[in-house]
């Protein structure tokens, strides 16, 4: 490998994961947001773009501490329940879905320029899920669904929201953590980072006493996942798919000859690989044609 392409690899998996990792200035961000409003309660915004809503709904979920983390904040906006004109000010946002359309883009520039700190909520923000996989299907597959009649609906490529804006935080996961988010509102209350999640889903499968999925066939992508999800689809017998993002320090091709070796084609593996995470594992085709290992 040469030592562009190493860098261009090494850069592209640090941009990779959707785990909690805080920049110097989102930490600065942090400590702003609490000082600035202090005694006053931040304002916080839940906003969402091209996405299911799911990953908000992660958010009111949490029924039994809810109604005490409103009233230690100052919620001035969430979907349909209390909507809020974008270009109001900020402390903390978080923005669900990815950027698909003209408007997305627009919304999602307007609320970064806004916003003292800005969370990617769920892994359509944070990866560009399932509907960024429309960047490897071909065109003739989808250009009939595009529409065109509104300028504000122009299609844009289905893209994660850091490829547009600069994220501060990351919550990941399709559906994300419910615990997660309530964790982060808790430590940002106190002027805080969360401490980051860098160990992939087999952590937390072993500590759930669940027996390899691989050992038994099953396309698990747990080894190259970030966890944080307490292996939630493992515990369940489903194969964890990947929706976290993967780690920094992921072994592709490792887990690439590990599926093969379970009977997998690399048809199958690529697709697999790409349905949640795809655009954050730009170097997939290569490792799986054998150009490098990383």
């Amino acid at each position: 490998m040469t030592s562009k392409r190493a860098k261009k690899v090494k850069e592209a998996s640090s941009k990779a994961q959707a785990v909690a990792s805080f920049s110097q200035d989102a930490k600065a961000a942090m400590a702003s947001a609490k000082m600035d409003t202090a005694p006053a309660k931040p304002k916080v915004g839940f906003y969402g773009i091209t996405g299911c809503a799911g990953c908000l709904l992660s958010f009111i979920f949490n029924e039994d501490e809810i109604l005490d983390l409103v009233n230690a904040v100052d919620l001035k906006a969430f979907p349909f329940i209390k909507e809020v004109n974008p270009d109001e000010q900020f402390d903390f946002i978080f923005l669900e879905g990815l950027v698909a359309d003209a408007e997305d883009l627009e919304v999602a520039k307007k609320l970064r320029a806004n916003a003292k700190v800005l969370v990617a909520l769920g892994a359509c923000a944070c990866t560009g899920c399932v509907p960024a996989y429309r960047q490897f299907s071909l065109k003739e597959n989808y250009e009939h669904l595009l529409y065109r009649k509104e300028a504000h609906l122009q299609d844009v490529k289905p893209t994660p929201v850091d490829e547009h804006i600069k994220v501060d935080f990351y919550i990941p996961g399709c559906p994300p953590d419910k615990q997660q988010i309530i964790n982060f509102i808790k430590q940002a209350l106190l002027g805080k980072a969360p401490p980051a999640y860098t160990s992939p889903v087999c952590v937390e499968c072993r500590r759930n006493g669940n027996a390899c999925l691989l050992d038994q066939g099953k396309p698990c992508l747990g080894p190259i996942t970030v966890g944080g999800c307490h292996a939630v689809c493992i515990n369940g017998g489903m194969e964890c798919w990947g929706c976290r993002g993967p780690t920094t320090d992921m072994n592709l091709g490792l887990m690439i000859k590990i599926l093969r070796e379970k009977g997998f084609d690399d048809k199958f593996i690529q697709d697999r690989m790409r349905t949640f995470v795809g655009l954050k594992l730009p170097m997939l085709e290569r490792v799986i044609h054998g150009e490098h290992n990383t």
